[in-house]
């Protein structure tokens, strides 16, 4: 009796641990995260990836904080998101000279260091949402491949003090801005920005968002607006003018659209006291890079095709050239070694017939004397 009853009591022991566990998951699985698959599923290391023909490393959701040394050198998309990495310096990226994609959101990115970043030349895009950050790296600025920035739901309250220092025009043909949820109460001045096309300023709280900082960014094609706070006759301005350039506004307030006329023209009015000459040389300058660009993209184009042309000539005169040479030397090797007739067929042809005529009357004759001698 006493062993089936420890027996008993240790099954019902290790049916209570599992109970437990189960009820355990089923919580964490109801609140939104399943705890214990996810620490059991989770990679240990960071796994090679080929995408769109590029080599990858995915080293997402591993605890790491620092970053790894150990991958491959000529990996071209780095993946470190959901991680616990704090600070970053110029020994950072140094071997990764080849990354493309770098994607560093959801981190506890404090501090970085100067050249940092300076190292990856070939960069297009970096994610660095959701971290500590508190003003932007300006070496960003300056990589000249660099078309998509993203550095949203930072804090960031020293931008605009570490733009000061920032060098204008930047390098970076920045197409892509993300500045969502990032304390904004106005648009950082970034100078001029000729290639960007889209761009998210949502649920910042703008106190002096005026047209005029929309300028320098000539080819806008985009803007996000969802929970952003504007004052009302600025938000109506704006968006009348950014319409006007073709420019589609994403979840506008309410409030930015003119419901009479007169508060149109008196929000118009308004704003005409604001226009300087300096919004106006802005919007020119970017106006006149674009056009430049453009002018240098067609002379290229146009200086291609007669480069192609010429290249073309060339070498369909080298080929007449080669041809008329081939036939000119086989016309000279003809004269140089004529055909001669072979000596077998004019032996044959010409003396054996005149041969058979000759000789054919003597056998005949000897043949007649033959049988007149045995008659």
């Amino acid at each position: 009796m006493p062993r089936y009853a420890s027996r008993q009591t240790g099954v019902s022991s290790v049916a209570t641990q599992t109970l437990t566990l189960t009820a355990i998951f089923m919580l964490s699985y109801a609140n939104g995260f399943a705890t214990l698959p996810t620490e059991l599923d989770r990679p240990q290391r960071c796994l090679l990836e080929r995408t769109y023909k590029m080599v990858g490393y995915n080293c997402a959701n591993l605890n790491l904080k620092e970053i790894p040394q150990s991958l491959k050198s000529s990996l071209e998309i780095f993946d470190l998101s959901f991680n616990r990495i704090r600070d970053l310096n110029e020994q950072s990226f140094a071997r990764y000279g080849a990354t493309k994609y770098l994607y560093l959101f959801e981190n506890m990115i404090q501090n970085i260091e100067e050249n940092t970043f300076s190292s990856l030349t070939n960069l297009e895009a970096i994610d660095l949402s959701y971290n500590a950050l508190k003003s932007i790296p300006l070496e960003l600025f300056q990589l000249p491949v660099l078309r998509n920035l993203y550095v949203s739901h930072n804090a960031l309250y020293e931008v605009d003090t570490a733009l000061v220092n920032l060098e204008k025009p930047i390098k970076a043909p920045l197409q892509v801005l993300g500045l969502a949820d990032c304390r904004l109460q106005r648009m950082p001045n970034f100078g001029v920005l000729p290639d960007l096309w889209q761009l998210n300023i949502s649920s910042n709280p703008m106190k002096e968002l005026t047209l005029a900082q929309f300028s320098p960014m000539c080819n806008l094609k985009s803007v996000e607006l969802n929970n952003t706070q504007i004052p009302i006759c600025a938000c109506q301005v704006l968006t009348a003018e950014l319409v006007l350039r073709r420019t589609k506004i994403m979840y506008p307030p309410l409030y930015c659209i003119p419901l009479t006329s007169s508060e149109q023209n008196l929000c118009n009015a308004e704003a005409g006291l604001e226009i300087d000459a300096g919004q106006v040389a802005d919007y020119h300058q970017c106006m006149e890079i674009r056009n430049s660009r453009q002018l240098d993209t067609e002379a290229k184009s146009t200086w291609m095709k007669i480069s192609a042309a010429v290249a073309g000539c060339i070498v369909l005169f080298a080929i007449t050239l080669f041809c008329l040479h081939r036939r000119n030397a086989k016309k000279l090797k003809a004269k140089r070694n004529p055909k001669k007739v072979p000596l077998k067929n004019i032996n044959r042809v010409m003396v054996p017939q005149t041969g058979a005529q000759e000789e054919a009357p003597t056998e005949h004759a000897k043949c007649d004397k033959l049988l007149s001698e045995c008659d």
